[in-house]
C-alpha cells in the first residue's frame, strides 16, 4: 500500500503561454488522466491526494479546479481532493471571493484542505489577509497545504522574501491546532522545518516531493527526521506535473516506481553504507502510507 501525498492535474488552456514562456516553461498540455491512473495503479498506489495550482495573481496560470473536482467524480476510490488558491488579488487585497469558494470546496464537494503558494504569489504566509483562510480551516478541521521553499529554478519565480520560514513559524504560533502540511522538505530551509515539527503543540508534516533525485541527501535528511522524532509525519510524494518536464522523465509512472523503490529499500542501502542509522519497517511503511493515512483519516487498516 502507497499513498502519494500531493500530485497535480492541468488544463492546459489555464495556462498564459505568454507568461510560460517569460518563465522559460515549456508550455503544458492537459493532465491525461486515464494514464496517470494507469500509472499510479501500476506503482500501488493507493490513494492520491490530488490538486491543481493558482499562480494567477502574478503567474495569469493555474492548473484548473474543474479538472481536480473531475479526478474526485470519475475516481473516487483513489483521489482526495485539495482546493488551490490565492488568497491575495492581483490588486493585493483580501481575496474575499477564494474565501467563498474554499468554503464551499470544503463543505460541498467534500476536498480535504487547501494547497497555498505564498512564494509564487508573492505575499508571505503571515500576511493577515489570509488568517481567514486558516480560521476557516480550522473551523472545518482540514489541511493547509504549503508550497514554501525556494524554487530551483532562481528567485525570478519565487523571492525568497515570501520563501524564509520565519512567516511559517509566525502562523504556527498563531494557528498551533492547523493540520498543516510543507512541501518539498521545505528545501533548504529543512532543518528549520523539522525543528518547527518538533513543537508538540502543532500539527506538521512535510513531503519528499523533487527530493528523490539526491539520494544521499534525501536518505541525511530522513535520518536527521529520524533524530529530531519528526519522521513520523514525513510522507511520500510524486508531485507529478508534467512528463518530461522537471526531475520527472517522459515515463512517469517508472519514475514513481523508482522512487518508491527507493524508500523501500535504497534508503537503508545507503545509510548502511554511510554508518547512518537505519530505519525500521515500520518507519518506512510510515512515510509510504501510515502517516498520510493519520493526517488525513483514510480508512485504512494500519
Amino acid at each position: 500500500m502507497v499513498i502519494d501525498s500531493h500530485l497535480h492535474v492541468l488544463k492546459e488552456s489555464n495556462f498564459d503561454a505568454v507568461t510560460e514562456k517569460a518563465l522559460g516553461h515549456t508550455h503544458p498540455t492537459d493532465t491525461p488522466i486515464e494514464t496517470l491512473v494507469a500509472w499510479l495503479r501500476d506503482a500501488g498506489i493507493g490513494k492520491a491526494v490530488v490538486m491543481g495550482q493558482d499562480m494567477s495573481r502574478i503567474w495569469n496560470s493555474s492548473c484548473g479546479e474543474d479538472y481536480v473536482l473531475q479526478c474526485i467524480k470519475e475516481y473516487p476510490d483513489l483521489f482526495v481532493g485539495l482546493a488551490s488558491l490565492e488568497p491575495v488579488d492581483k490588486w493585493g487585497r483580501y481575496n474575499r471571493q477564494a474565501l467563498k469558494y474554499f468554503e464551499k470546496a470544503v463543505r460541498e464537494y467534500g476536498l480535504k484542505g487547501v494547497l497555498l503558494t505564498p512564494p509564487y504569489g508573492q505575499y508571505t504566509s503571515d500576511d493577515p489577509q489570509v488568517y481567514p483562510f486558516y480560521e476557516m480551516a480550522v473551523e472545518c478541521d482540514v489541511v493547509v497545504q504549503y508550497h514554501h521553499c525556494a524554487n530551483p529554478g532562481g528567485i525570478f519565480l519565487a523571492p525568497y522574501k515570501y520563501v524564509t520560514p520565519q512567516s511559517l513559524n509566525n502562523v504556527l504560533l498563531d494557528f498551533p491546532e492547523m493540520k498543516v502540511v510543507v512541501e518539498h522538505l521545505n528545501t533548504p530551509w529543512t532543518e528549520e522545518l523539522f525543528f518547527m515539527m518538533m513543537n508538540p503543540n502543532v500539527q506538521v508534516y512535510t513531503d519528499l516531493a523533487m527530493t528523490y533525485h539526491r539520494p544521499m541527501m534525501l536518505t541525511w535528511n530522513l535520518v536527521k527526521a529520524k533524530e529530531c522524532g519528526v519522521l513520523d509525519r514525513i510522507m511520500y510524494a510524486s508531485d507529478y506535473w508534467v512528463a518530461g518536464s522537471g526531475v520527472f522523465s517522459d515515463h512517469p509512472g517508472n519514475d514513481m516506481k523508482a522512487w518508491i523503490e527507493l524508500i523501500r529499500n535504497g534508503i537503508n542501502r545507503i545509510a548502511k553504507k554511510s554508518g547512518w542509522p537505519l530505519f525500521t519497517q515500520d518507519e518506512i511503511d510510515g512515510i509510504l502510507y501510515k502517516n498520510a493515512v493519520r493526517l488525513y483519516g483514510f480508512d485504512v487498516a494500519l
